[in-house]
């Protein structure tokens, strides 16, 4: 795999892009973060040929069971308010699609919560995990367009999803089109660009990610793709309890010198230094990335729109 168009737009005249800086992979290449000239989306830009599917498979996407972890518990107590913001916006919602839904753990707490519940995920670990875990319905072939499961449904989700992949062919488009009731409720939450962690961090900043994240979000071009998608935002929210936390973590830690991947540190490398360090950190974390959102600069954009009926 290679990225020289801008995933949004799908500009192809890259060698006029800003470069906003350099970041290296654990692999020790190197990858441009270029901003597009015709419509200032931000993205990973490189030439070379990737085996993009390495970096899922290797540690830090590696599958464990994380049900007895306190990241589970937060997710579950994060997720848990999400579905109560849909509950408030669609109150007679019945059915939910979850693309990209990973080990499905959102789809468990939604059907939970009575919601009829499906998923689209082409990892094969991450399905295999969410069917034997959670006996949850998985298709695993890679999306194109139209009906996933034969049916529209009243809410589409997207977590953490339209940052890995490229929108060429009317991705986002085809998938709200063949799977969304009109006036059905769309959630999507990215990584935020335009954080303060973003700014604070630079080139160190955690949901950088490369080369898995090739789009790097900013509130405008993501409202701007939401309404050209045909829906139209009515609710969001620039807090995670989950992700957003642990990238100001991160961001406080680049300052000291810290280069890691706190996220696959947190799993696999818990140090004495890593948890003092965090222990430490922790309540300045909590406290700044709230502040943050009140302002609009946290770490991740959650948005909440609704699909308008075509005329």
């Amino acid at each position: 795999m290679i990225n020289i168009t801008c995933p949004v737009c799908l500009e192809t005249k890259t060698n006029s892009n800003a470069v906003v800086f350099e970041v290296k992979a654990d692999s020790d290449e190197i990858y441009q973060i270029r901003q597009c000239q015709n419509c200032n989306h931000i993205f990973t830009y490189f030439s070379h040929e990737v085996d993009i599917e390495r970096y899922y498979d290797e540690k830090d996407y590696a599958v464990q069971d994380t049900k007895e972890s306190i990241f589970f518990k937060i997710q579950k107590v994060e997720y848990g308010q999400v579905l109560n913001n849909i509950k408030k916006l669609q109150p007679s919602s019945t059915s939910l699609l979850d693309f990209g839904s990973g080990k499905g753990l959102f789809l468990q707490f939604a059907k939970q919560k009575g919601y009829e519940v499906k998923g689209i995920e082409s990892s094969l670990p991450r399905a295999n995990y969410a069917k034997s875990h959670f006996n949850l319905d998985i298709k695993t072939d890679y999306y194109i367009s139209g009906a996933a499961f034969d049916k529209k449904f009243d809410i589409l989700t997207l977590f953490h999803v339209l940052e890995h992949i490229h929108l060429s062919g009317n991705l986002l488009n085809n998938l709200i089109d063949g799977n969304l009731k009109d006036e059905g409720l769309l959630v999507i939450e990215v990584p935020n660009f335009d954080s303060w962690q973003s700014k604070w961090a630079g080139n160190r900043w955690l949901h950088l990610d490369v080369p898995r994240h090739i789009s790097h979000f900013t509130p405008k071009i993501l409202t701007n793709l939401i309404s050209q998608s045909g829906c139209a935002v009515k609710s969001e929210s620039y807090f995670s309890l989950h992700l957003g936390i642990v990238g100001m973590v991160q961001t406080i830690f680049s300052w000291f010198g810290y280069k890691g991947f706190l996220i696959a540190d947190l799993k696999r490398k818990k140090t004495i230094q890593l948890m003092i360090g965090l222990l430490f950190v922790l309540p300045v974390a909590i406290i700044l990335e709230s502040l943050s959102a009140v302002f609009k600069k946290g770490g991740v954009i959650r948005y909440y729109a609704v699909k308008q009926p075509k005329a």
